[in-house]
């Protein structure tokens, strides 16, 4: 019988605090207002997509959520947006791009990377920049702003900017200065 008046009192408690969330008001809008004001026709969650040319990968875009437009070829990319490149001739990995938020432009698969952007080459090689700009047709990665490139060996260099090819061959740093390590100069 004790029993039975246990389960009875839980069970009133726990129909009371439903009962009682149930006439809780909701004070505004459930989704953030920069996420409300955006009018994207679509919105996908955990994107991946392959970046083709001429029928051969050249990159791999990833990020947790994308907006599409109906009337635009730019998507807009938010929550861990990674760009991986390739080789195009033996598929190998070249460099993996990584931010906070990105915009691909669907029609050139060229990416603009923003919020703690990072380029990571293969060679262990890593700038980080505010803002990365990623152009394939240009055949191009580039900052507009403070870079710093932290070689594998620990040398540090920071600079104004970076350009760079995209087999990352004729990576330059512009008005560079040093941060301690030893500087190459190949």
């Amino acid at each position: 019988m004790r029993m039975n008046a246990i389960r009875f009192v839980i069970g009133a408690a726990v129909l009371a605090g439903a009962l009682a969330a149930c006439e809780a008001e909701t004070t505004g809008p459930l989704v953030p207002p920069d996420l409300e004001a955006l009018d994207a026709e679509s919105v996908v969650y955990t994107l991946r997509t392959v970046l083709t040319r001429n029928g051969v990968r050249e990159a791999l875009v990833e990020a947790d959520t994308a907006y599409f437009f109906s009337d635009s070829t730019v998507v807009l990319l938010r929550g861990r947006v990674r760009l991986t490149a390739y080789d195009e001739e033996s598929g190998t990995l070249k460099a993996t791009v990584r931010s906070q938020r990105g915009r691909l432009n669907t029609s050139n698969n060229a990416m603009v990377a923003w919020g703690e952007a990072s380029l990571e080459l293969a060679d262990g090689r890593v700038v980080q920049s505010p803002e990365i700009h990623y152009a394939p047709e240009r055949n191009q990665i580039w900052s507009d702003t403070t870079s710093v490139l932290r070689d594998a060996d620990g040398s540090v260099l920071e600079g104004t900017s970076f350009t760079s090819d995209l087999d990352f061959t004729n990576l330059r740093v512009q008005n560079p200065r040093s941060r301690g390590g030893v500087i190459r100069f190949e």
